[in-house]
């Protein structure tokens, strides 16, 4: 059965994975802004934007680690359960996050201390790509129909509100110990703090019930032997390629803003210090929570796909424009130009990403669901992942005469366009799935 009013069990439910998808942005975050600094750290010396390159492939290594976790945490999921799975996730995602700051620099170890760093952050992958595992469709199991769309878009808007805390956070270091300080020790307070996130999780997990749709597939005795292999037979093969063709381009929008808004506001022509464009990237991350909050509302009432292609659509025509506007803005030291342009960049990106919980929950049933959406979600990771390659192959032999040397503006706009269209492609090769059932149905097909 379906819950049908918004309970205290599916409040607990929304807050345990906004809380849980907030931690995983939090790390991914930490790591993609301050990459100078850590590239300093862990690196020899060498061109910053190279140095700062470095970093942003460590991350796209260890994220390509993701769809493992989505395996083994998707296929957990839906033998025993979506809580048991999200209490192992949190405690591991916490741990290995803080662990970060146990690191030696390469002043201490040399290039040892790049090689435990990537080693860190695959651990850090693993357990992220089960957190959205389970975590997704059990807050959507626990949501009445009604609320599905705002729902979707507040826990998703929980990867963006990690973004900006993040960010906040590190400007606040950096204020008060200094840009040399944190590249000397502070940077190590900085990921120590992930563990409050995980520890408010852990405890509202713990409190947490079974979803009644689980119990239902239970009851019926539809628990999968091989949850995850299912995927990939007949006839639920053709919608787990159609997902994966559409989260790659969700990835590409997702970095547009992650990884390359922070190195275009830290590198010439920008004129911003470190914190300046640490304030003006969380802007756009506010507007990323905002964007994915009004993007799920939205598409309970205009409809999932269609939302999506006319967003697609739209995206595609303003990327250039938006990108152009941050670095014209950034150059000439316009605070206020560059906040608004990257407020429209978290907008446009993130918005979409509003729906992706109830999207990906609706597409696969409730006994393969956290397989379905976990490694659903994960496997635009394999060719979207490498987005900390496809820019600077661009920049250095596409885009040079429209890049500038040492940023890549144009050919991050260029990346969200590619996204937009295998969004749409993807989009459009799909079902509608507003009206969906979340129970399953005692005949299986």
């Amino acid at each position: 059965m379906e819950p049908q009013s918004f309970s205290s069990d599916t409040a607990k439910a929304v807050t345990s994975q906004f809380v849980g998808f907030l931690l995983d942005s939090y790390d991914l975050t930490m790591i993609l802004s301050i990459a100078p600094v850590l590239a300093k750290v862990l690196l020899p010396p060498e061109s910053p934007l190279l140095s700062t390159f470095n970093i942003i492939l460590s991350y796209s290594l260890t994220i390509i680690f993701r769809p493992l976790g989505s395996a083994i945490f998707g296929n957990l999921g839906d033998k025993i359960g979506r809580r048991a799975d999200l209490i192992i996730t949190v405690i591991g995602l916490g741990l290995a996050s803080a662990l970060t700051s146990a690191l030696p620099t390469y002043t201490q170890v040399g290039i040892l201390a790049f090689i435990l760093f990537v080693l860190v952050r695959i651990l850090v992958g693993v357990f992220a790509g089960g957190e959205y595992s389970a975590g997704h469709p059990f807050a959507m199991e626990w949501t009445p129909y009604k609320w599905r769309g705002l729902i979707s878009g507040l826990v998703q808007g929980g990867f963006s509100f990690g973004a900006a805390l993040a960010a906040v956070v590190e400007a606040t270091f950096i204020g008060i110990y200094g840009l040399k300080g944190v590249e000397d020790y502070a940077w190590r307070y900085i990921f120590l703090t992930a563990l409050a996130p995980a520890v408010v999780a852990l405890a509202v997990r713990l409190a947490m019930k079974e979803t009644p749709v689980f119990e239902d597939v239970k009851k019926k005795n539809l628990v999968r032997r091989t949850p995850l292999v299912d995927l990939f037979r007949k006839p639920y093969r053709r919608d787990f390629f159609q997902v994966m063709l559409y989260m790659t381009g969700m990835f590409f929008f997702a970095y547009s803003l992650f990884a390359f808004v922070p190195a275009i506001l830290e590198h010439q022509p920008s004129t911003f210090s470190l914190g300046i464009a640490e304030t003006v990237y969380s802007y756009g991350t506010y507007a990323a929570f905002a964007g994915a909050l009004f993007f799920g509302a939205l598409s309970q009432y205009v409809g999932r796909r269609r939302l999506t292609l006319i967003w697609a659509v739209l995206t595609l025509l303003l990327s250039a424009p938006v990108y152009y506007l941050l670095i014209t803005s950034a150059s000439q030291g316009n605070v206020l130009l560059a906040s608004l342009a990257s407020m429209m960049i978290g907008v446009i990106t993130q918005g979409p990403w509003g729906i992706i919980p109830i999207y990906l929950s609706e597409r696969f049933k409730a006994s393969m669901r956290a397989s379905g959406v976990g490694f659903g979600y994960s496997s635009g990771i394999f060719l979207g992942g490498w987005f900390s390659i496809y820019v600077p192959l661009m920049h250095n032999y596409l885009f040079k005469g429209l890049d500038t040397p040492n940023n890549v503006w144009f050919s991050t706009a260029v990346l969200l366009m590619i996204g937009a269209i295998l969004v749409g492609i993807g989009q459009y090769l799909g079902p509608e799935t507003l009206g969906t059932r979340l129970v399953e149905e005692t005949q299986r097909v």
